[in-house]
């Protein structure tokens, strides 16, 4: 019988071992035949005909290629394998995404190159999603790491000028590791999302890198159905109707305008947009990629 197969960073931690849990555990729950090893030689005799790989360039020394398997390939050249059919590529959406737009925002299908582009999503189900609470908290959490890189990519500007802006409204901003339970100072989803859920903003943030090149963050879902409205300094709106998403790069102003919503708004907010979020769960992301992968 046929089976997925998670392939590297099953015990030993990278950042990316996040996303490999969260195919795991999704494959799982839509009932598919699924495992997850490590990159290692003596895994080799797993893989068989038939059966579907996901793997990524950081754990992949060791994988084999066996004809009649089919391949879902993350920052891997597919002939640098010997892989020349049975194969997707999958890559984040940026705005240099190639291809067709396939009927969702931030969600593109690159035929000649057999690429898939979409965000990683969010891995909860919606049946624990959450809605806003009312209360007056005056911690903002961000789950997550602050930094930066030699080509600046990362957030650290960004959001030194936020922390600014949350304490001249009198708001603490508190740092809380990151929402992977493999770190000593990760937190499991359910954790992370109750922090989230008593934030007064819950802003899905980012450094002017992603913002300029239309990176979606997966923080941007992970906080709406954590019970946040749409909100950051990114600009969001194509997937979210007016009147429902806060965007503005000055965060101050965010600030305040999210602060303006009553709590009955919000709550109207988040029903629709977490509704609108529903084809960005790992499930459907899924599914996408075994469509495309049987085209």
């Amino acid at each position: 019988m046929s089976k997925v197969i998670i392939w590297g960073l099953r015990s030993s931690f990278h950042s990316h071992k996040f996303i490999h849990q969260a195919f795991f555990d999704s494959l799982i729950g839509m009932g598919k035949d699924a495992i997850w090893v490590d990159d290692k030689h003596a895994n080799s005799d797993l893989v068989r005909k038939g059966d579907t790989v996901f793997t990524v360039d950081v754990a992949s020394k060791y994988l084999p290629i066996v004809k009649g398997a089919r391949y879902v390939l993350h920052n891997i050249n597919p002939g640098s394998k010997g892989i020349d059919r049975d194969f997707i590529n999958l890559q984040v959406f940026t705005k240099t995404s190639t291809g067709e737009n396939v009927g969702l925002p931030y969600v593109q299908w690159d035929v000649d190159a057999r690429t898939l582009y979409q965000p990683w999503g969010v891995p909860t189900s919606p049946s624990a999603w959450m809605k806003p609470k009312q209360f007056d908290s005056h911690t903002e959490f961000w789950i997550g790491s602050i930094w930066n890189n030699e080509l600046n990519q990362g957030n650290e500007d960004f959001m030194a000028t936020y922390k600014k802006s949350l304490a001249s409204y009198n708001l603490k901003f508190k740092q809380k590791g990151t929402t992977t339970i493999f770190r000593p100072n990760g937190l499991s989803e359910e954790s992370a999302a109750k922090l989230i859920n008593k934030s007064p903003i819950g802003a899905a943030v980012v450094g002017n890198w992603q913002r300029e090149n239309m990176y979606v963050p997966c923080r941007l879902f992970k906080n709406i159905a954590a019970g946040a409205i749409p909100s950051s300094n990114s600009d969001f709106t194509e997937l979210f109707d007016e009147g429902i998403g806060v965007f503005d790069n000055n965060p101050k102003t965010l600030i305040q305008q999210v602060m303006d919503i009553s709590t009955s708004q919000k709550i109207i907010r988040v029903n629709e947009a977490q509704n609108k979020i529903l084809p960005y769960t790992y499930d459907k992301g899924l599914e996408r990629i075994f469509k495309f992968l049987d085209t």
